[in-house]
């Protein structure tokens, strides 16, 4: 009896959000770290805003050369404005400003008249489309050094766009970019893959019947999620290149939930009740053999574990040991276990930030009707909802760069995948035919 209640628990928990949309707000909660929320609002906001300072980039049209369709060179020019203008780390300046003439090599570039007003610019893209490669320069307008000098070769013109715009941040400012990031999520029978801004678009795994809570290796190149084609939920892994099974521990019984890779990839964290008539906290290695248990309360319900990307060491997961599901974090030998979340209500799906600053999660208050994301600084306790509106907002996820968030919400009226900064800023749908559960990675 005891296990057919976990499985039902585990059920509720993972397909709530097959139900109809709701419209009531998540109410804001009246501790001291909600109080002081605006400080951690100033906080994101100051991430979010322009960490490169007042520092100004020109993305110039690039021209067409010989043999570049029209297609091609409007669509490298649309998404590399977008993937700078998302990244938010430097003031894109409008071409509304530009000096009339365009510009496709070196030769053309005159630093006088993008360093004067009203452009007045710190660096400069620009280059041009030719058949089958773009040639790219990021220049120093003020120095007139070259920064970027490089020739892509297209396979496909997204792809080299979103690289090109990766190149520029690092070289303006030493960070990895998530232009060609990838996020993974469910339609509740399918895992598939997608470009950050919802192109691309692929089925990557068929399974058959519900596969759910898909999560990315953070190197990329692993898919864990949660199969039912047994009869009960169990944890799969599939290569992300080519789609294909790679294998992964069989538990004779129990329930198996919520498969989440350490920072390393070579460990695997997840929930199960395979030893127990209780939901506990495992991991193992990343084929799922030599399983060793974290937690163990018998009669409470454990799950949802995610690592703390940063130290590789902790991890954070939701717990009902105190009576509603709250956020704990613990040692990864299961010590030192701490709640971190003392606002009553329902919390789910913690989200450890990649700078380990920061955990996202779902929050319910005490008799609300929906669900919002809320984040939380690990340092002060400080608390922020970074979602509002109609339905709920759910399942929490970090992009690579520690400053945007995905998640999923029904305020369409049906569940899709959005992305947003971490302070709740520029919501951006990016699935279009369904979505929940996504994954950010590399």
């Amino acid at each position: 009896m005891k296990q057919k209640l976990i499985f039902i628990f585990i059920l509720a928990l993972l397909f709530s959000s097959i139900a109809p949309p709701l419209i009531t707000n998540a109410q804001d909660g009246q501790s001291n770290g909600q109080a002081n929320g605006q400080n951690l609002k100033d906080k994101l906001t100051g991430i979010v805003v322009n960490p490169g300072g007042v520092q100004r980039l020109g993305t110039a049209d690039f021209l067409s050369g010989l043999g570049a369709t029209p297609a091609d060179v409007a669509t490298f020019n649309e998404v590399l404005l977008n993937d700078l203008k998302f990244a938010g780390v430097i003031d894109i300046v409008g071409k509304s400003l530009y000096p009339k003439k365009g510009l496709a090599t070196p030769a053309e570039f005159k630093p006088e008249e993008w360093a004067a007003d009203p452009v007045n610019l710190d660096y400069l893209a620009f280059g041009r489309v030719v058949e089958g490669q773009i040639e790219a320069y990021l220049y120093d307008v003020k120095t007139k050094d070259s920064l970027i000098s490089k020739t892509y070769r297209i396979d496909s013109i997204r792809k080299v766009t979103h690289q090109f715009a990766d190149d520029i941040l690092k070289k303006l400012f030493n960070i990895d970019g998530i232009a060609s990031s990838k996020i993974a999520f469910t339609d509740g029978k399918n895992i598939s893959m997608m470009d950050y801004d919802g192109f691309g678009q692929r089925a990557l795994v068929r399974d058959g019947s519900y596969a759910i809570l898909p999560s990315l290796s953070p190197d990329g190149s692993r898919l864990a999620y949660i199969s039912y084609k047994t009869g009960r939920p169990t944890i799969e892994v599939h290569s992300t290149g080519d789609g294909l099974p790679l294998g992964f521990a069989s538990f004779p019984r129990g329930t198996t939930s919520s498969p989440q890779y350490s920072p390393d990839s070579g460990r695997i964290a997840f929930a199960s009740s395979k030893d127990s008539d209780a939901m506990e906290i495992y991991v193992a290695n990343s084929d799922g053999n030599r399983a060793r248990r974290l937690t163990n309360n018998s009669g409470t319900i454990d799950t949802s574990p995610r690592w703390n990307p940063k130290t590789g060491k902790q991890l954070a997961f939701i717990s009902d040991r105190t009576g509603s599901p709250q956020v704990f974090i613990m040692d990864d030998d299961g010590t030192n276990v701490q709640r971190v979340l003392n606002e009553g209500g329902q919390a789910d799906s913690p989200a450890w930030s990649p700078d380990g600053q920061f955990i996202a999660y779902t929050w319910r208050p005490a008799g609300a009707g929906s669900s919002d994301v809320y984040i939380m600084d690990i340092a002060t306790k400080q608390i922020l909802q970074l979602t509002r509106g109609n339905g709920s907002n759910e399942a929490p996820a970090w992009a690579p760069d520690s400053r945007h968030i995905t998640f999923q919400s029904n305020r369409t009226g049906r569940w899709e995948v959005w992305i947003m900064n971490i302070d709740g800023s520029s919501e951006i749908q990016v699935s279009k035919g369904g979505g929940r559960s996504p994954s950010w990675s590399k």
